[in-house]
């Protein structure tokens, strides 16, 4: 009998953007917290179907000024900046190894948290760096997740003379694509079923989380879960296989 075996796996992330937040609060109890106050006479919040402004009327020496020691934005409209940030790991090891002689299925997950004070909220998006994202060389390689309609497969399927790699997120702000009713993906106001709703990776970043509101100060975690599956029949060469993937956070 032949055995087989692929190392580790190592998935490797790399982030695209990372903002990190420096902030400093006027007032605070148990009960409210004001970043910036204002002293005037007239201002706020004004909003039509086309537009959005807000003013402050009664401040004096306001707007923005800079040495080669300091940047100052000075008044209380201009302290206003929105800002987001991204903490992630930078890899994670595919366990176990798979012995190629049986087959077997390899997974690992990572934990995204986001945190932004944009009005408008954030998205969170993922792409691979090559297709197929999980490879050993150009020739040796798990192929994408094979999705069986348009939507992700509810429960993860792999064929005996196959190997595939894929992923599925899980997190209260998860896009309604990885949502699901308990048999199916892809529904609007689903739950968040663990280990369902499986997806193939891209070279297209595509939406995996997405909040219409801020979050400052508790933030927002997305777990990634990625999958590699060979078949007892799949005929993998021995070795590491690796895949690199780019995830982005951005306001909205």
């Amino acid at each position: 009998m032949n055995y087989h075996q692929i190392n580790y796996l190592l998935l490797s992330l790399a982030l695209l953007f990372v903002a990190t937040p420096v902030l400093a609060i006027v007032m605070s109890s148990t009960n409210y917290q004001i970043d910036r106050d204002s002293i005037n006479f007239s201002g706020g919040l004004s909003t039509s179907t086309s537009y959005r402004s807000e003013s402050t009327l009664g401040e004096l020496g306001t707007g923005p000024a800079t040495s080669t020691a300091y940047v100052t934005q000075a008044g209380y409209q201009q302290m206003e900046q929105t800002w987001i940030s991204l903490t992630l790991p930078l890899s994670a090891s595919l366990l176990p190894n798979i012995n190629l002689a049986y087959g077997g299925i390899a997974s690992t997950s990572l934990a995204f948290a986001v945190n932004t004070n944009n009005g408008a909220g954030y998205t969170l998006q993922l792409r691979a760096n090559s297709s197929p994202a999980l490879q050993k060389t150009a020739f040796n390689f798990f192929n994408d997740y094979t999705v069986a309609g348009v939507a992700p497969d509810y429960t993860w399927t792999v064929g005996a003379t196959t190997a595939e790699f894929g992923f599925t997120p899980e997190g209260h702000d998860i896009v309604s694509r990885y949502k699901d009713n308990g048999a199916s993906c892809n529904q609007s106001g689903g739950a968040d079923t663990a280990d369902t709703c499986w997806d193939s990776t891209s070279l297209s970043y595509e939406t995996i989380a997405q909040s219409l509101a801020p979050n400052y100060p508790l933030g927002a975690t997305t777990t990634l879960k990625f999958r590699a599956e060979a078949g007892a029949l799949s005929s993998l060469v021995v070795g590491t296989y690796t895949a690199d993937m780019n995830v982005i956070a951005y306001t909205n």
